[in-house]
């Protein structure tokens, strides 16, 4: 029963733990542009987009209303993940640290939402 009670401990640890690895993971911090390479910054870890074939635009109103999370983090102003707006049926990438002003561009079928962007 000792051993039983141990070994559950430990998993239910090392579960807790791999949740919060993975919830840092995906909680942006900052966006950098630099030359054609859009660097996303993450508590741990970063993702680089190539820009070069981005069209920038001013941020659609359907990016702000109607929206479901369809895979990543959301808490609060920070949102990181696929995003849809169930009544249009569009799908967003958003990468939002909750602060600065947010940038909305376009590569090819995929749409992105970003703040924070420092510019180098």
């Amino acid at each position: 029963m000792k051993k039983i009670m141990v070994a559950s401990t430990i998993a239910t640890t090392f579960i807790i733990i791999g949740v919060f690895l993975l919830i840092l993971t995906s909680i942006p911090v900052s966006n950098t542009l630099q030359d054609d390479t859009l660097t996303i910054h993450f508590i741990i870890g970063k993702k680089k987009v190539d820009m070069k074939d981005a069209v920038f635009m001013p941020v659609p109103e359907e990016t702000q209303h109607n929206l479901i999370r369809t895979g990543g983090t959301s808490l609060g102003r920070i949102q990181s993940g696929n995003f849809k707006n169930y009544k249009t049926g569009t799908r967003f990438k958003f990468y939002l640290c909750g602060k600065g002003e947010q940038v909305y561009f376009e590569i090819g079928e995929t749409k992105y939402l970003i703040d924070n962007l420092v510019r180098k």
